[in-house]
């Protein structure tokens, strides 16, 4: 199993957890958000190592000229704005999180678990947190409709990829003869 395909596994399944247990679970939601950063930072690290499937070549919007695709819509360059618009509503609602609790779920203090933590938000200016948490709550909430967009172009533009990322085994031809073909 590739390590492009465990990578995605884990990091849909933490945003997707990340976004339905929201702010009001507290703890839980602080504690995924904070998964979610870390593999967001490992996703940028693998990049810079050039580690296969992680590469900068996947996220830069350039023009892809040997195969444009046999429609604008299956061009190479809409998946890279997707893939880059989804990693980075992700980073920006962890950095966001994160900036609002200010590391405090990992001392054990999070600030949206304790009354003293609320006053003191007052007290440092809550127009500013409003505008964080505006932030983090419009990229969460872009999240969901930019996954399916995401999900329908693979599924319409790169469908063997699309597959082969969601463990669906491939299928064989067959010729004439029985012998199988790959």
């Amino acid at each position: 199993m590739s390590s492009f395909r465990i990578y995605h596994l884990l990091l849909g399944a933490a945003v997707a957890a990340a976004y339905f247990t929201a702010e009001s679970t507290g703890l839980p939601h602080a504690w995924i958000g904070y998964g979610v950063a870390v593999l967001v930072a490992l996703r940028l690290g693998l990049g810079l190592v050039g580690k296969a499937g992680f590469g900068w070549q996947r996220l830069r919007l350039r023009q892809a000229g040997r195969n444009p695709g046999p429609t604008p819509l299956t061009h190479p360059l809409v998946g890279r704005a997707l893939t880059l618009a989804l990693l980075l509503c992700v980073a920006t609602a962890a950095g966001t999180g994160i900036a609002m609790d200010r590391g405090g779920t990992l001392v054990g203090q999070s600030i949206r678990a304790s009354a003293e933590g609320e006053h003191q938000r007052h007290e440092q200016g809550r127009r500013d947190e409003n505008l964080v948490e505006e932030v983090h709550e419009t990229a969460g909430n872009a999240l969901l409709p930019l996954v399916i967009v995401h999900l329908l172009w693979m599924l319409i533009a790169r469908r063997d990829l699309a597959l082969f990322v969601l463990f669906w085994p491939r299928r064989r031809r067959t010729t004439v003869a029985g012998a199988s073909i790959s």
